[in-house]
């Protein structure tokens, strides 16, 4: 039996900012749009350009390699932006990397924010067993 609960190889997660999900474009819409950018191009003498996307995308993660052995812990520590709960989020399958692979055997559960439902009164291993 392979003895690596948790294997990531190059994993990245890009974010574009500032803009809505794309959704399923019709023919209709697709027309509409090429006409009422042509007329508002003409109205406003505006050559037609291609926009860059660079400026509106952001890597939360980048080329993120590691493995960790079955039964080791893993603490993830870094500063604000460094990129621990988009991590996390991936390990916990609730998002998608961007390019990467991610492979976790096993169950994982993920506590994303801090003191969320923590008691005082218990010890660490005693409030993740109640949450």
């Amino acid at each position: 039996m392979n003895d690596i609960a948790i294997r990531v190889e190059n994993l990245g997660k890009l974010y574009r900012i500032g803009t809505s999900p794309e959704r399923y474009k019709t023919l209709r819409d697709t027309i509409a749009n090429v006409v009422n950018s042509s007329i508002q191009n003409i109205r406003r003498g505006i050559a037609v350009s291609a926009t860059s996307s660079e400026n509106s995308t952001i890597w939360a993660l980048r080329e993120v390699s590691f493995e960790v052995p079955q039964g080791k812990v893993l603490g993830i520590v870094g500063r604000n932006g460094a990129g621990k709960s988009t991590l996390l989020k991936i390990l916990s399958r609730v998002t998608e990397p961007t390019e990467g692979v991610a492979e976790v055997h096993g169950r994982v559960g993920s506590l994303l924010e801090v003191g969320t439902g923590f008691h005082p009164e218990l010890t660490g291993r005693e409030n993740i067993y109640l949450n």
